[in-house]
């Protein structure tokens, strides 16, 4: 704890103890500073000091993209946070931490922590650098913000999104503020989790509505968990709990993925192995068998449909469009049998049939996608191909189906900070950020979706990044973003707020000491699902020199003469959130008084009945019609046929090959295919410094017996994962968990290169690439990878 952050009342003795703490922390050892017994002996007199004194349970929740959002009650005394609970009460579901939320004591608040403001004195990347004061950090950063602004343009701007603080109050959030105040900056669409399904989904039923509430699912009779794994990622708090229920009723589930993740561990009746990137050829081939068999809805598909057959296609378009026509091969000659589907997604034919039958027989069933077969470079029509096999079988618009496709539900209103509108109407796909950089000038709206602007006048000149590992870790391609980044020429000037030395961190060119969530007030929404609102309530304050962000970007505001529009009357981050908190309020008087919201942590709202994606529209289809240009389901879409690309971007849900995907020639060099999984004991790379986190899951490369029996790889050994693009060095985990020819690699590991450049610690973005984003969205493809593995011997 810095000097001026201890508090007037603390006993003497506790403000001596502190101060040695400060000096173990500062040298470097590695002690865990919330334990006095660490460093004191028993018989010291600080103790009976510290011992006496009260000890307080402090309501919190976490912030991270971590798939909950979860009660953390942190137990508090005399600044020492000493241990973490959470919702272990009678509601049901609790919202109740995993073994991430309990682990967060050992992530902050450790010796690792950024301390004070430094800025780069070496070139960048090397992760030299020098102490400065607060002020002048924000002097530097005023100065660098000025010139570049008036050489290049607000275009020139760009900050990079960031969720290692997804509260509400949130330093992208400010930082977009204050540049929306001072003439623009470069916007960005999409996300790196669900670019394709946000995108292509209202080319399908005219919004992002299409995912019911998760309570529905009780409602069902079959469930198809395909590539969605709960058990780990949690996919909002709730969700396990109703899966559990779903499991003790008896209703079959199956679990289709390339690996046998804990939730086909803990959940399925069947793990269905199938190769990355191949998704909608298994669709296809189930199509088939529904089709040909009989088993399709023809009444819902005749009312509600548009371009599923020839019957109901639209006016003016060749024959032999349709989605059965494509099923049947009618213009290709090539019907989509399961045998066809079998040689490339690895599922035998007979598996195929039957997962046909069982999910189209089954009434209702609920397809329930998760978001990693998106992040594929054929993303988008894996989305629209699950919709496709819901449409199909008229499992749309019923409590307990579900139409596979989109994510928002939300049922109640959310604060949010109010960044203002953006002066630049420019934005990029985010997932092309480093092309902005490097060739902002060269891209164009048609091949690299630039909305708003024909085309860039600049390229990125200043990075702002808080609160993310996006600029080297979780981008794709880390060798190719570093040189990028490291090119002085190209981007002038990166500045990032962390709480730790990332990988992206020792980019920066001027570094600031964020705190935790632990450190500082908030409030977090429910992760996309659950009718709750919690209070971060701080718990101790910040460490060392840390500040938050609302703190120095409103002192940067007022050096840019935006001081005042940027506060609005609401100086400090209390009267923002106390403010935000009443504008909420006032749409929903139900929430408590501010006092007793804070004391308890958050408010839960009443239970309401369940959100079923697209009921209104199946019951009242006159008055609540599909929001396409049809009024109907678009399996065939007029608005993509007219872009005249039917091999990138069909008409119609269909397989469609992709770089470095199952039939990809450059298999004969690279023959394995490398999938990537959201791990159990990360948050993105939240987590990856926590050694009793690494315990739970260490940092391995899964491979199959039969491709490790013929590398010569035994369990353990230290092995080698490479291609063009990188090598990393990891022990092997010898398993049949993952099928033959497919490897995987838990993603956030943190970047870490030896001399020769050899990452050995496990970040698979540096075997990821950033050449071939998805056709439609230009999202993420970094699921779809090719690598060779070797022992290293």
């Amino acid at each position: 704890m810095a000097a001026s952050a201890r508090a007037a009342h603390l006993h003497p003795a506790i403000i001596d103890f502190i101060t040695l703490m400060e000096m173990f922390v500062l040298s470097g050892s590695d002690i865990d500073i919330d334990f006095p017994a660490a460093v004191l002996p028993p018989e010291h007199p600080l103790l009976p000091a510290i011992e006496n004194s009260p000890r307080k349970m402090i309501h919190t929740a976490g912030v991270n993209n971590c798939g909950g959002r979860c009660v953390i009650n942190a137990y508090e005394q005399q600044g020492c946070i000493l241990e973490i609970g959470t919702d272990c009460g009678r509601r049901t579901p609790q919202l109740r931490a995993c073994v991430r939320g309990r682990g967060y004591r050992h992530t902050f608040l450790n010796t690792q922590r950024l301390r004070y403001p430094m800025k780069r004195v070496g070139r960048r990347g090397e992760g030299r650098f020098s102490r400065i004061s607060w002020d002048e950090a924000i002097g530097l950063i005023a100065s660098e913000w000025r010139r570049i602004t008036d050489k290049y343009g607000p275009a020139s701007r760009y900050p990079q999104a960031s969720s290692g603080n997804e509260g509400v109050l949130r330093g992208d959030s400010m930082m977009q503020r204050l540049m929306n105040l001072d003439g623009g900056h470069l916007g960005r669409y999409n996300n790196y989790s669900s670019a394709c399904v946000h995108y292509i989904m209202p080319y399908v039923y005219g919004d992002n509505r299409g995912s019911s509430a998760i309570e529905d699912v009780l409602n069902t009779q079959y469930l198809l968990l395909w590539g969605h794994n709960p058990a780990e990622t949690l996919f909002g708090t709730e969700r396990n709990y109703a899966l559990t229920q779903l499991k003790q009723r008896g209703v079959r589930i199956v679990v289709i993925d390339p690996r046998q993740s804990d939730t086909a561990l803990a959940y399925a009746n069947e793990w269905i192995g199938i190769r990355p990137s191949t998704d909608s050829a298994l669709a296809d081939g189930m199509a088939y068998v529904i089709w040909t068999e009989g088993l399709y809805d023809k009444a819902f598909i005749d009312k509600f449909c548009v371009g599923m057959d020839e019957e109901h296609m639209p006016a003016n378009i060749p024959p032999h469009e349709s989605y059965v026509s494509y099923l049947l091969g009618h213009k290709d000659g090539v019907a989509k049998t399961p045998e066809w589907a079998a040689a490339i997604c690895g599922v035998d034919r007979e598996t195929i049939k039957r997962l046909a039958r069982e999910y189209a027989t089954a009434k209702p069933a609920c397809l329930m996608p998760g978001l990693g077969i998106q992040r594929t470079g054929n993303g988008e029509q894996t989305v629209r191909s699950l919709a496709l096999l819901a449409c199909l079988t008229g499992n749309v618009g019923v409590a307990g189906g579900g139409a596979a496709g989109g994510l928002e539900t939300g049922r109640h209103p959310e604060i949010n900070f109010p960044k203002g509108e953006n002066p630049y109407p420019g934005k990029i796909p985010c997932f092309l950020w480093s092309r902005a950089v490097e060739h902002g000038e060269e891209m164009t709206s048609a091949r690299d979706g630039i909305t708003g602007v024909d085309r860039l006048t600049t390229g990125i000149k200043m990075l702002v990044n808080i609160g993310g590992n996006l600029l080297v870790n979780q981008h794709a391609d880390v060798n190719d973003s570093l040189r990028i980044l490291n090119d002085e020429s190209r981007c002038e000037f990166i500045l990032c707020a962390d709480i730790f030395m990332t990988s992206s961190a020792r980019c920066a060119d001027i570094l600031l000491p964020a705190p935790s969530f632990l450190e500082m007030d908030n409030f977090s929404h429910s992760w996309l699902y659950g009718d709750y609102i919690l209070s971060n309530n701080k718990v101790r304050a910040p460490l060392f020199e840390s500040r938050p962000e609302w703190d120095w970007i409103h002192e940067l505001a007022g050096l840019l003469g935006h001081g005042e529009k940027f506060a609005e009357g609401k100086p400090t981050m209390e009267a923002w959130r106390r403010f935000l908190y009443e504008q909420l309020r006032s749409q929903n008087r139900e929430l408590p008084e501010w006092a007793e919201f804070i004391e308890e942590g958050g408010y839960r709202f009443p239970p309401v009945t369940p959100y079923v994606a697209y009921q209104e529209q199946r019951q009242h289809p006159d008055k609540s019609p599909f929001n396409t240009p049809s009024g109907k389901i678009e399996i065939f879409s007029n608005r993509i046929y007219a872009l005249g690309d039917p091999h990138s971007r069909p008409a119609i849900p269909k397989y469609v090959a992709c770089h470095e995907g199952a039939e990809d020639p450059l298999r004969q060099t690279y023959p394995l295919q490398l999938l990537g999984w959201h791990t159990k004991r990360r948050a993105h790379s939240v987590h990856d410094n926590n050694p009793l986190l690494e315990e739970v899951e260490p940092q391995r490369l899964w491979i199959n017996p039969q491709d490790a029996a013929v590398r010569n790889i035994n369990d353990g050994d230290t092995v080698l994962i490479f291609n063009a693009r990188g090598t990393i060095r990891v022990p092997a985990h010898v398993t049949t968990r993952v099928i033959k020819g497919v490897v995987g690699l838990p993603q956030g590991a943190w970047y870490t290169p030896d001399t020769q450049g050899v990452d050995i610690r496990g970040c698979i973005n540096t075997l990821t690439s950033t050449a071939h984003p998805t056709p439609f969205a230009k999202g993420n493809p970094q699921h779809t990878n090719l690598v060779e593995v070797r022992a290293d011997r």
